[in-house]
């Protein structure tokens, strides 16, 4: 199976060490190192369908983008007043199309609120996801255990399979009900996912905005990224696509740990300024 790996970071701007002398990177300054990026853009809001137009103005064609969906359909929130979940997929799926049309939109990420725990109406609103969002690469991030509970987890990589739904590998400290273990399986032959949020085990389960802050406050060390290429590398011949995300971000960290992600995968990507490796040759 012909196979590509690709590697990117969570947005674009919050990336000081990633571009010697410049704190917040431009899109077409990151796109020349990284060659997808993860946006949570539209998780707050849905936006007019020109930024997306004037995001593919700065790019190569090539260049992927992976898209968190509003929040209100990872059921973080309930929709408003006389809006229905149908209504927002569809606004979504007219906001996304352009990237859709270019072929450069890697997938839609659905991040589930961590009360999303496994149950048949859970099941269902994968269905439902999978109905809404037709012929579209969907990946699913599970923040609740209950989905990789042994007695249940190959029923669950079952009906991911039947959705053509990808699971997201998920890094994140293990610290037991507060966390997901990663786990990689292949629940879709063209696409593979990860997503490495670091592993800062005492800030992990802490609440509020400082919690969310301190989460991804977290460096990988050689040892850490050594480990998880050996994974990556014996996940990746199984799909067509694999995408790597770090998500590292609080105090700086992701960039670089995703170039030396990049050299243990022999990828080579370098800092704005070098030569970057064309990996759409």
């Amino acid at each position: 199976m012909e196979q590509l790996d690709l590697i990117g970071l969570t947005t674009w701007t919050e990336h000081p060490r990633l571009i010697p002398g410049i704190k917040k990177p431009t899109l077409t300054e990151y796109s020349r190192v990284f060659p997808v990026v993860e946006l949570d853009t539209f998780f707050y809001g849905l936006k007019d369908v020109k930024i997306v137009a004037h995001w593919q103005t700065q790019v190569s064609p090539q260049f992927q983008f992976i898209i968190k969906p509003p929040r209100e359909l990872t059921l973080h929130e309930a929709p408003a007043a006389g809006v229905s979940l149908a209504q927002i997929y569809q606004q979504f799926l007219a906001t996304i199309r352009p990237l859709q049309e270019r072929g450069q939109l890697a997938g839609v990420l659905m991040q589930f609120s961590p009360n999303f725990g496994l149950a048949g109406s859970s099941l269902d609103y994968l269905a439902f996801v999978r109905k809404h969002l037709p012929r579209l690469p969907i990946m699913i991030e599970f923040r609740h255990r209950s989905w990789y509970d042994p007695r249940y987890f190959d029923q669950v990589v079952g009906r991911l399979r039947a959705l053509q739904l990808t699971l997201a590998m998920i890094d994140q400290p293990d610290i037991g009900a507060d966390s997901v273990p990663l786990r990689p399986v292949v629940t879709t032959p063209q696409l593979g996912f990860w997503r490495f949020h670091g592993r800062n085990g005492v800030n992990w389960a802490k609440k509020g905005f400082g919690g969310k802050v301190g989460r991804t406050l977290y460096h990988y060390s050689e040892t850490e990224l050594q480990e998880l290429a050996a994974l990556v590398k014996e996940f990746s011949p199984q799909v067509a696509h694999n995408y790597i995300i770090f998500n590292n971000n609080s105090g700086g960290d992701a960039s670089e740990n995703a170039l030396q992600f990049s050299q243990a995968l022999g990828l080579n990507y370098q800092r704005a300024g070098g030569q970057q490796l064309d990996l759409f040759e």
